[in-house]
């Protein structure tokens, strides 16, 4: 019987400096089947330039789109996967990190599995470590999403059409966590490193949260988000959840790697670099390394 395939969806627009990261990570994401397709908005920038160089291995478009929630759904609708990731533009995998989580979605039979996030800078150095815990309702409605978009995978089945409301330009993953919450659908964390998350100046959660207001007073309407007041509870008790389950270790045991180039695909150096970075912050209590990406 042969493994499920995984859809790598990836909205695209003014990223052509970034996007060939994207690429070479989901390609080199063996011993995985996936299809990757990529949605952009009509770049002028490289963006065409680098996607051309891959026709024949990305399925790609460049066309106009109503913003980064109508693209997803877009590519959404080529998709051929049992089970679908969200990978932007500008961010990477690690190696070896989708398959994990395959493999701990099948094993588990979640809907939703997610692990954890990393922090570069705009060439590819390690800022810092972002682990979390398991799937906390509370947390998700009282503070934030905490989820890391570029560190999940989700049934297929569970989205839907278009699961991505196109009227949220910054909180598309919020809305999109809270539905499936609000349907029952199950969230499994794995304690590994999956997904690189760049920190620029040009990405949308850069922009003032002053623009995304009206979209949140809609999002919490929506799914009767308990007022303000109740954040400060949800931050200490997310906070809480990721001491006992070890993650504020994690992030000290990481910050020796502050600077270190994480562009595994590039060569040896790179690749050396994520592993020891895997084996010195994911260690299991017998000292042993937990299976995580190498």
């Amino acid at each position: 019987m042969r493994d499920p395939l995984v859809s790598v969806l990836t909205p695209s627009y003014g990223y052509g400096r970034f996007i060939e990261d994207a690429l070479r990570s989901v390609q080199r994401q063996a011993p995985l089947r996936c299809e990757h397709i990529v949605q952009d908005a009509e770049s002028r920038d490289e963006t065409v330039e680098v996607l051309s160089r891959y026709d024949g291995e990305v399925d790609w478009r460049s066309e106009p789109d109503n913003g980064q929630s109508d693209a997803l759904n877009k590519a959404l609708s080529r998709a051929n996967g049992e089970w679908v990731s969200w990978l932007n533009a500008d961010e990477f995998y690690l190696p070896q990190s989708l398959p994990i989580l395959l493999r701990a979605g099948i094993e588990t039979g979640a809907d939703i599995v997610y692990g954890d996030a990393i922090f570069v800078d705009e060439s590819g150095s390690f800022v810092r470590l972002v682990p979390q815990h398991q799937f906390s309702k509370k947390v998700l409605r009282w503070y934030d999403p905490f989820i890391s978009s570029c560190a999940t995978l989700f049934r297929r089945e569970v989205l839907g059409q278009s699961p991505w409301d196109t009227t949220c330009r910054g909180i598309m993953d919020f809305d999109l966590y809270l539905r499936l919450t609000d349907e029952g659908r199950r969230f499994v964390h794995v304690p590994v490193p999956v997904g690189i998350f760049r920190v620029h100046g040009a990405r949308v959660t850069a922009q003032p949260g002053s623009l995304f207001a009206q979209e949140r007073l809609i999002v919490a309407q929506r799914y009767d988000l308990p007022k303000e007041s109740i954040v400060p509870l949800g931050r200490c008790y997310h906070g809480f959840l990721k001491f006992i389950e070890g993650a504020y270790f994690r992030q000290l045991r990481a910050r020796v790697f502050r600077g270190s180039d994480l562009r595994w695909f590039l060569g040896e150096h790179q690749e050396r670099a994520v592993g020891a970075l895997v084996s010195r912050t994911y260690r299991s209590p017998d000292g042993n390394e937990n299976s995580g990406p190498s």
